[in-house]
């Protein structure tokens, strides 16, 4: 009878750190749902072998997480084995998408888990993302993650309905990895980075494309992946230079052109498009090169037929004035269809 008592009372005890380990992951405290799962695992409770490794991940201990889930198949679970392929494939994952994003290609492929109860704008939102970043520089990642992860559930539903948060909900997004990472969490930073990734080309903000694959590399190199983080610090120089080839457009016309030259051919139809080939229109304008600029305004014009962008819009419309300042009211009236179109 003892032997059963004592035998009942093991199996409760075990019982409890499978649970106390759910209580402690769903409260995002990893390190110590790690300890409750392990202690689970350890006398073979269920998918306790599945929970412990799926959370090691998430902390990019990955050879244990492994080993884990070595022992979880073992004793019947397949799906551990999943668990482990997804991992080894969620860097490369992320990379392929990273490429995209720099070729310009459209991957807005998720929206968020709810619309937005109230109107937030992009200037209250980025107010916000500055004190917390600021809370991350002095205190750590850890300090403010959960605040991130609060700012982030309020902000990020406004992407559906304002394209002007984009950029702004992109830097929380950014800032959600760079903290998770910070606190030891580099399986959840990556899902946050892709998504940053994704809102920044939305908004076709080259700087913070560069800057996220950036801190996407410097976590890949803290987490022994040097060839990963080459691959990314290498997108983040493509998307630099795009940044700066923005930045220097009618600064330098004959620069800017070849550089834009370049990346139109890797877009598709859309507002990548678009921008750029009113780039090239500006630029050939501003070398005085009339023909060039016509045939390229009349490219952005076409490319824009179906295209709903304020900010194409007015790099349209900075080209129509340019025109008309120049005297070249041909390509002028090039521009004038677009908006005659838009009524």
């Amino acid at each position: 009878m003892s032997e059963l008592l004592a035998q009942f009372e093991l199996d409760d005890a075990v019982e409890r750190q499978y649970r106390l380990g759910e209580a402690a992951e769903r409260a995002g405290r990893l390190r110590e749902a790690a300890v409750h799962f392990r202690v689970a695992a350890d006398q073979r409770l269920g998918d306790a072998a599945v929970r412990l490794a799926h959370v090691l991940f998430a902390l990019g201990e990955e050879a244990e997480a492994l080993q884990w889930c070595a022992a979880a198949v073992a004793d019947g679970f397949p799906e551990a084995e999943e668990l482990a392929r997804e991992n080894s494939q969620a860097r490369q994952r992320f990379l392929e998408h990273a490429a995209r994003i720099t070729v310009g290609a459209p991957t807005f492929d998720w929206l968020p888990p709810a619309m937005p109860s109230r109107r937030i704008s992009a200037d209250a939102i980025t107010a916000r993302t500055r004190a917390l970043r600021t809370l991350d520089q002095r205190y750590g990642g850890i300090a403010c993650h959960s605040s991130v992860l609060e700012h982030l559930a309020a902000v990020e539903p406004m992407i559906v309905v304002d394209d002007t948060t984009w950029t702004a909900v992109a830097e929380v997004h950014e800032l959600a990895g760079w903290t998770a990472f910070d606190s030891g969490r580099p399986g959840t930073a990556l899902p946050h980075f892709a998504k940053a990734l994704t809102l920044a080309r939305q908004a076709e903000n080259e700087a913070l494309i560069a800057s996220v694959l950036t801190r996407a590399g410097r976590m890949f190199l803290h987490h022994n992946a040097p060839d990963d983080a080459l691959k990314a610090f290498q997108l983040g120089f493509v998307a630099a230079h795009n940044a700066w080839a923005d930045r220097r457009a009618l600064n330098d016309p004959a620069q800017a052109i070849a550089s834009l030259t370049t990346r139109v051919g890797t877009y598709g139809e859309g507002r990548a498009r678009t921008l750029t080939l009113t780039a090239l229109a500006r630029n050939h304008l501003a070398l005085g090169d009339l023909p060039a600029a016509i045939e390229f305004a009349e490219k952005a014009v076409e490319s824009a037929r179906n295209l709903r962008s304020a900010r194409a819009e007015d790099h349209l419309r900075w080209l129509d004035q340019e025109a008309r300042a120049a005297g070249a009211f041909l390509l002028a009236e090039q521009i004038s269809v677009r908006f005659a179109r838009s009524g």
